[in-house]
């Protein structure tokens, strides 16, 4: 370091001359007469204390580069990586997207939000701020949909049929880009929880809710998960419905049906829940479906989920027709020991079980296929919440069966649920024209028209709309809150320096 110069004031004491002259000038005015006019004095001015002030055009520095990418959370470049197939669908918005917002020149851009909504209309994916009710459209012809733990990325499945493929999106609207790209139906994405692989079902054919539908649907899938850092995708096994722990060390899914059922045409009957580690390596079968597979017998075991601390794992047990109804029965169990015990009990087909945030309440919804009332349409869907923690016993034509939870709410005609970031209240879809205080024992809605969101509490009516025309069927999903995240914060997180297009998603 250079040196630095200081210099003081010193204080100096009048010398004999002063002295001298000030004297002679007392005596000439004390004889009256006056001095001749001279020049006056001028002080030596004061050495400066400082360096001087820098002038403007000394602070003139060169304009800030605004990063526009950043690996593991900003979008991805617009170019497609080279392992991705030829004719991969190229990764530009498609024409309904809402464009990104333009980030002023000399500020990075920013990543994070209120509490959001996820739903679809008319087959486009809306973020729907329930406080605010403002609406975002993040991308077109979607069909399902995952999003990391923290919210600020989405896994969409776009495509109908055999054209499902499975694309990724920042939860901004930015960096829309295709993962997949062959001649299967892709579905149901499950993140795992440092937002950098997904697995999910890749079929010959699209799924349907009942017995036969999903069996078919089933028999001809495979599990994949693709490492978003290198681009690579791997088959971990024949079957369907994965879903990553999120502890991000096991994945469970249901294994493909092996048995025809005496006298269906189909295969039907006898699978797994089965889990493997991130490789697909050390499986086991958690739980097993088949005649043999508990004292009443069943079908099917399908549908697993993770309990928030990935101690427990729930799936449903298609148990098969008894007392004019479809039965099924939902279980849940250690997440290292299974199989699960009966928690509750439904009718027809049962999807996933849904853990509320706290994970001492389970929400189940119901399609009941083969009503025996020959309802249809929202009629035969319900929502069930299961407390965990109390029993209770039921009546089955084979024998009594204890639950390991009791009904703490239901909801008829509700066709999809998803629990508040806070665990507090639930966002439900009901028909469009839904009125509290209706009985759920008479036909009211028979049609598949769209419906509406509603905000739930439990032990309460829903009491608020926050959205109409939501497609029927639709999935719902409540992203947490995420705070601002900057380009360079983005940047010292990413856990993969390659800069691939992959680790940029």
């Amino acid at each position: 370091m250079a040196a630095t110069t200081y210099r003081s004031s010193v204080i100096r004491r009048p010398s004999s001359v002063m002295l001298l002259f000030l004297i002679q000038m007392l005596l000439l005015s004390a004889c009256g007469a006056a001095p001749g006019a001279g020049p006056t004095a001028v002080p030596p001015s004061a050495a400066p204390t400082s360096a001087p002030l820098p002038t403007a055009a000394s602070l003139a520095v060169p304009p800030t580069t605004v990063l526009t990418a950043a690996p593991a959370t900003l979008a991805p470049p617009t170019a497609a990586p080279t392992n991705v197939p030829p004719t991969a669908v190229p990764t530009e918005l498609p024409p309904t997207a809402v464009a990104p917002t333009a980030v002023p020149p000399t500020a990075a851009p920013v990543i994070g939000g209120d509490a959001e909504l996820l739903f679809l209309r008319d087959g486009a994916l809306i973020a729907l701020n329930p406080t605010t009710s403002i609406e975002r459209t993040l991308a077109d012809t979607v069909s399902n949909f995952a999003a990391t733990p923290d919210g600020r990325r989405i896994a969409l499945v776009r495509g109908a049929g055999n054209a499902a493929e499975l694309w990724v999106i920042e939860r901004n609207g930015n960096g829309l880009q295709q993962l997949t790209s062959n001649n299967r139906a892709e579905t149901g994405p499950s993140w795992a929880p440092d937002g950098l692989a997904l697995v999910y079902t890749s079929a010959d054919q699209a799924r349907s809710l009942d017995w036969a539908g999903w069996s078919a649907w089933c028999a001809t899938a495979e599990v994949r998960v693709i490492e978003l850092s290198a681009g690579l995708e791997q088959t971990l096994g024949a079957g369907c419905e994965p879903a990553f722990a999120p502890d991000g060390r096991r994945i469970a899914f249901a294994t493909a049906p092996t048995q025809q059922p005496p006298g269906l045409a189909f295969l039907g009957s006898t699978n797994a829940i089965r889990m493997v580690n991130r490789e697909g390596a050390n499986g086991w079968n958690y739980a097993l479906g088949g005649p043999d597979s508990t004292p009443m017998g069943s079908y099917l075991v399908y549908g697993p989920a993770w309990s928030p601390n990935a101690e427990q794992l729930a799936y449903q047990r298609f148990v098969g027709y008894q007392a004019l109804v479809d039965i099924n029965l939902t279980e849940l169990g250690v997440a290292f020991r299974g199989p699960g015990a009966a928690i509750g009990i439904g009718a027809g087909w049962l999807l996933s079980p849904r853990f509320a945030p706290d994970g001492r309440t389970v929400a189940v919804v119901e399609h009941n296929f083969g009503d025996p009332r020959g309802f249809s349409g929202y009629d035969i869907w319900s929502t069930r919440l299961l407390g965990l923690g109390t029993s209770e016993t039921v009546t089955l034509p084979a024998a009594d069966l204890t639950l390991e939870a009791t009904v703490v709410a239901e909801l008829p005609r509700s066709t999809a649920a998803a629990w508040a970031p806070d665990g507090n209240t639930l966002a439900v879809i009901l028909p469009a024209g839904w009125q509290p205080g209706r009985s759920g024992q008479e036909p009211a809605f028979p049609n598949e028209g769209p419906g509406e969101l509603w905000r739930w509490t439990p032990g309460n009516e829903p009491d608020v709309q926050l959205a109409t025309r939501v497609d029927f069927g639709s999935p719902l999903l409540w992203l947490p809150a995420t705070p601002p995240l900057r380009a360079a914060a983005i940047e010292q997180q990413s856990p993969n320096p390659t800069g691939s297009a992959y680790a940029m998603l």
